[in-house]
């Protein structure tokens, strides 16, 4: 295409050929779609938002010495929540676990003496297994309020998960 007709394209875009308005409208809109296509997909990778984070500093609230339990956390039982933390697989050397307890920090392992009750949730995977991953996670399931002792102590709480991943900020 010389400097004249692209000018003239400029003044009068109607003079354009229909196809080529076909491909630069195809140009313009696939983006568009891939962008949208990306973005569900990994809003469906990453599990359901919306749902009520459970922090540390709210499992911390309930006291195992008194079973004193807070209400903002006994309101929760039987809630699907999220839950951040890190994972200490209760099976050896496998890469997927269906069993694993979710601790606040990487430092707090099940070597002598284990983490307060209240600082270990035991995760059991109800929904197939789940990648081990050695970093901090986000889990998410059902929250139930009630104490679980296993070969490496007491959790408080347990989480039946539906779903485990790497943990992302929001």
């Amino acid at each position: 295409m010389n400097d004249a007709s692209s000018k003239d394209l400029l003044k009068d875009p109607s003079a354009m050929p229909m196809s080529r308005k076909i491909i630069l409208g195809l140009l313009f809109a696939l983006p568009v779609v891939a962008v949208i296509i990306y973005g569900v997909s990994v809003g469906s990778k990453r599990g359901t938002t919306g749902l009520k984070v459970v922090d540390w500093g709210m499992y911390r609230q309930y006291d195992p010495a008194t079973s004193n339990m807070p209400p903002d956390l006994q309101v929760l039982d039987g809630q699907k929540i999220r839950s951040p933390g890190f994972m200490v697989p209760l099976e050896d050397n496998r890469a997927d676990v269906t069993e694993f307890l979710l601790v606040p920090n990487p430092q707090a392992c099940i070597h002598a003496p284990p983490p307060p009750s209240n600082q270990m949730v035991y995760v059991r995977m109800v929904a197939g297994p789940a990648k081990t991953l050695f970093g901090p996670v986000m889990v998410e399931g059902t929250l139930r309020v009630t104490s679980q002792t296993h070969q490496y102590g007491t959790a408080s709480f347990q989480i039946y998960g539906e779903f485990v991943e790497s943990y992302r900020p929001d």
